[in-house]
């Protein structure tokens, strides 16, 4: 009788714990003039596939970013201009490496809802070393997906979407799974930990004008008359968010994941790019860290 009083003791103290967990809402609501400081880190693993060869590169990059709220609209998204100083990339394309540093500041601007999708990005502000399908990794916010309702630790939910080509036509269609891991201090901020575990399908037609003048694989000085890139192919991302509970912004955030896609070359009337003919395959994986600054 003892060992039972204890167990149900012990089973009522749970209990208890548990209906003192009080659900939350977790939405972003960033206010117009507020202006948020990050450390930006990537590094993606790529290997190219091209007539017969396979190719390594491998892109690591760091930068600095500040991101000014622009205004907000009355569904609640916002309008951020993000600056990026001290960029710096390394990159490593078959054993050979080079690295470039820009101190001046890029700029572009984005519109984030306050579930956390990015829905449209103009500018390259890091778009010249990154390929669109990857989420986080156009206009440099790296965020989980919130939910539409008042959440607890251990909840989870769905959300499906497509993601438009910021850099052309076309779009991702997106499968998300989230969960609401746990509460947690960081640097004295209480914050909520929430996954996305994040699944795209990707149909899309970069033009390399809206990319800025190209990417750092596919640069447009280097391959005249090239006009744009077709990609079909499939991404992950699994992204685990710290967001701010009273503030209502992402604190920090990591995300790992990848990408596998043909790629296609869409040339100029008359125009050819010598060693670069016929479907590109472009297999790949990338961290991204986004870090209070």
């Amino acid at each position: 009788m003892r060992r039972l009083a204890i167990v149900l003791a012990l089973f009522l103290v749970a209990a208890c714990g548990s209906i003192g967990v009080q659900a939350q809402t977790l939405k972003l609501a960033y206010k117009a003039g507020d202006t948020y400081k990050y450390g930006y880190h990537a590094a993606f693993k790529y290997t190219i596939g091209m007539q017969g060869m396979s190719i390594p590169v491998d892109l690591d990059m760091t930068a600095k970013e500040a991101m000014t709220v622009k205004s907000v609209d009355a569904s609640g998204t916002a309008t951020i201009a993000v600056a990026v100083t001290d960029l710096s990339v390394k990159t490593t394309a078959n054993g050979v490496s080079n690295t470039t540093t820009t101190t001046t500041s890029s700029t572009a601007e984005m519109k984030v809802t306050s579930d956390g999708r990015i829905v449209s990005v103009s500018g390259s502000s890091l778009g010249n070393y990154t390929l669109p399908g990857l989420p986080g990794s156009q206009g440099g916010l790296v965020t989980a997906i919130l939910p539409d309702t008042a959440v607890k630790p251990g909840d989870t939910w769905t959300k499906n979407y497509d993601s438009p080509n910021p850099v052309g036509s076309g779009a991702s269609h997106v499968t998300t799974n989230n969960k609401y891991l746990r509460d947690e201090k960081v640097g004295g901020v209480s914050t909520a930990v929430v996954e996305s575990n994040i699944k795209g399908t990707i149909d899309l037609t970069i033009d390399m004008s809206a990319a800025g003048g190209g990417t750092s694989l596919f640069p447009t000085g280097g391959s005249s008359g090239l006009q744009g890139l077709s990609m079909k192919g499939t991404t992950t991302s699994d992204v685990t968010s710290w967001v701010d509970a009273s503030g209502r912004r992402v604190l920090k955030s990591h995300s790992t994941g990848g990408v596998d896609a043909t790629m296609s070359l869409n040339m100029a009337a008359g125009a050819t790019t010598p060693g670069l003919t016929g479907p590109i395959t472009f297999k790949g994986t990338q961290t991204m860290d986004m870090t209070p600054a």
